[in-house]
């Protein structure tokens, strides 16, 4: 048996086989006492005579073969979706890596005194293409079940699709115009118009409190508009450029109002608090810059050195400090008037580059212009490079108040991108923890106006902290979060 060919084998088997039955099932039926002393007709426990078993064997046979072939048709899309991401992740590494190293080489090139510049490496961390690998993986797998499901099959082991335990937002206005990446956006302190900066060298003024619509293109920057800020007065803006300039702009006219020269790429730029003729930038040539509109140039510009590319800033009320964030990690409080640094405080143990600095805005902030009062709000919200953003308790005398960290927010991802969040200020929450009780309020419930008769802010002594303060930050996937950081 063992000499015959293989196939010869099977056949010789498969014959066996059939008589040993045949034979067995003869021998049990002479001796099994049925008196019928013949050959036994086997049955199907369903009662189907052989022919109708056989005919239901071959219609599940092709059944599972067509459920295998669906499945694989399935499988095959996906390693070709798989395919198309790993294809648009490295092309988008490219792109994040080539920005970032145009700044540093740029700084580095015309650095003074011919010093080395170094912004510390650029790591890459594919965690995007991993969580859209994973994404689309988990889709695949949600549809492979339904359409196994539907086939009848077995689906145990399939996991369900990617979901997200949050609210769901709709988009409620788009806003077309730009011809490239919008890269920064800010809404003016009164709430009605939004300005937005793009890779396509222009800067645009939106209506959204009404019409939502374009209502002016401002044109001067030669390269990608890196960030804006508005007067508290909503009627100025200042633009900041890898053109390596400033722009003032007469937001109620659409003009022009003045260039500046700075130190390399504006990473970043501010207006003072107190006074809307100064505004302060950052630039990638470690430079932290305080320009007074109403000097003729080159005296109208103060430099502060860094000893890293100044990322992100913020000016603080009462018009002597600013907080910084570099690309070494670290918080800094400088002292405008004697120009010095009278704190730092590094931004987590691993020193990743800071992203942006947010410190959220009072509903009073267009009105409330004194120096002793000012009312500097308490958090402070810290983007960086490590997929964390970090929330700060400023203390009650911010910024010359310790800085003490309550929240290490998780789930998006920003890794090597500048993302950047913002506190939400609107009639049911505020972006500052205290706030003052009106004097209406009886036991737990609280009067929504704060205002006086004569529209006067009331001058109670006891504070009351806010219950929800909510905090939104961008992410290197699709999605936008939305965390509330406050007591609930």
């Amino acid at each position: 048996m063992d000499a015959l060919p293989i196939h010869q084998r099977h056949t010789s088997s498969a014959t066996g086989s059939r008589a040993g039955s045949t034979s067995g099932s003869t021998g049990s039926g002479a001796g099994g006492g049925s008196g019928g002393g013949g050959l036994n007709i086997l049955k199907s426990p369903s009662g189907l005579s052989p022919s109708s078993a056989a005919a239901a064997a071959a219609t599940s046979t092709a059944g599972s073969t067509q459920r295998d072939q669906q499945v694989e048709k399935l499988l095959k899309e996906v390693r070709h979706l798989k395919q198309k991401v790993d294809i648009l992740d490295k092309e988008n590494i490219a792109l994040k890596k080539s920005i970032y190293d145009l700044s540093a080489r740029y700084a580095a090139s015309i650095s003074q005194g011919g010093l080395s510049y170094r912004p510390g490496p650029f790591v890459i961390e594919n965690d995007t293409a991993a969580s859209s690998k994973a994404m689309i993986g988990s889709k695949a797998q949600e549809v492979i079940s339904m359409a196994v499901k539907e086939a009848g099959g077995n689906v145990d082991g399939y996991q369900p699709g990617y979901t997200h335990d949050g609210k769901a937002f709709e988009m409620r206005y788009e806003l077309k115009g730009h011809t490239a990446a919008v890269y920064t956006v800010e809404f003016s302190p009164n709430g009605s118009l939004l300005a937005s900066g793009s890779f396509d060298k222009t800067v645009r003024i939106w209506d959204t409190a009404s019409a939502q619509k374009e209502m002016m293109c401002l044109k001067g920057h030669t390269l990608n508009i890196s960030d804006v800020a508005w007067t508290s007065e909503s009627n100025m803006l200042v633009s900041g450029g890898y053109d390596e300039t400033c722009k003032t702009w007469d937001v109620e006219t659409g003009k022009l109002t003045g260039s500046f020269d700075m130190e390399g790429f504006v990473q970043c730029v501010n207006w003072d608090f107190m006074n809307s003729n100064i505004f302060y930038a950052g630039t990638s040539r470690k430079v932290l810059a305080t320009v007074d509109t109403r000097v003729p140039s080159p005296n109208n510009t103060t430099v502060i050195r860094n000893d890293a590319m100044v990322n992100t800033l913020y000016a603080s009320r009462d018009g002597v400090h600013v907080i910084t964030g570099d690309a070494q990690g670290m918080l800094k409080v400088w002292d405008i008037r004697s120009q010095t640094c009278i704190s730092s405080t590094a931004n987590g143990t691993g020193k990743m580059p800071i992203t942006h600095i947010t410190i959220g805005r009072r509903r009073t902030d267009a009105s409330r212009r004194a120096v002793d009062d000012y009312d500097e709000p308490r958090y402070m919200a810290v983007n960086s490079f490590d997929n964390i953003l970090r929330i700060y308790d400023r203390g009650m005398d911010p910024p010359k108040s310790d800085t003490r960290l309550v929240h290490t927010l998780k789930g998006f991802k920003n890794k090597n991108w500048p993302v950047k969040s913002s506190f939400y200020c609107g009639s049911g929450y505020n972006a500052s923890i205290l706030t003052r009780p009106s004097a209406a309020t009886v036991g737990d419930k609280e009067s929504d106006s704060l205002l006086g008769s004569g529209g006067d802010y009331l001058e109670l002594p006891e504070m009351k902290e806010e219950k929800s303060v909510l905090l939104a930050t961008g992410s290197a996937d699709p999605y936008a979060y939305l965390y509330n950081v406050g007591e609930n």
